[in-house]
């Protein structure tokens, strides 16, 4: 089954649920604020051998609704950065911006924890790039090189949250292969050398991420 599949079974679901009638419900719609930072580690080993672990950042507000308002809705911007020390002064950076959404249900209890499985989907930017410190202490200054791959693509993701109050801790598996253009400069090198290179690459970006968040009422 495909991913975009179980996505669209979810969203059939959320749609059935927020017809049923209300039951003790709070008067007052819930919006809530969701913010979380956390790891990614990509699981093709030839990308992990190049970014062992990376960076992420997510915000968006969360609408709750469904019966009990156990259904949750959240649209959100986030940010991925993975960095790789060349040497002293240069660093590869992979940057992913993204732009999507997130569905949860509130599933079960244990205790004061409440368990939420989640699917979710964004659209991606990517950009791979160096950046280059010249000087020292606060004559230091950082330098950025134009994007050697870049492009855009559609990821998924799946997992499993677990909330105590406010703050939850989410892990997941994200689904991620983007088509990447490769820099003009690139191709005319390996061709100058005897080397004949695509203008673009599929890559396994796969990854499994763990993050901590928190969830505020506005």
């Amino acid at each position: 089954m495909k991913w975009t599949q179980i996505i669209a079974g979810w969203m059939m679901l959320v749609l059935s649920v927020s017809n049923l009638p209300a039951q003790e419900r709070p008067e007052k719609f819930p919006v809530l604020l969701d913010a979380e930072v956390g790891v990614d580690r990509f699981t093709a080993s030839t990308m992990h051998s190049i970014f062992p672990v990376g960076a992420n950042l997510k915000l968006g507000p969360v609408f709750a609704f469904g019966d009990q308002w156990r259904f949750r809705m959240r649209p959100h911007a986030g940010v991925t950065f993975f960095s790789n020390e060349i040497d002293d002064w240069v660093t590869e950076q992979l940057l992913i911006v993204e732009l999507g959404g997130q569905v949860s249900y509130d599933a079960f209890y244990f205790g004061q924890a409440t368990f939420f499985p989640y699917v979710a989907a964004d659209f991606n930017w990517v950009g791979n790039f160096d950046a280059e410190q010249e000087g020292d202490g606060d004559d230091t200054d950082v330098t950025y090189s134009d994007s050697y791959l870049r492009g855009t693509g559609f990821s998924q993701e799946m997992g499993l949250r677990i909330q105590v109050r406010e703050w939850y801790v989410k892990l997941g598996y994200e689904f991620f292969r983007p088509r990447l253009k490769i820099q003009k400069e690139i191709i005319e090198d390996d061709l100058a050398s005897g080397y004949i290179t695509p203008r673009t690459h599929r890559f396994n970006f796969n990854s499994f991420n763990m993050t901590v968040g928190a969830m505020l009422s506005l």
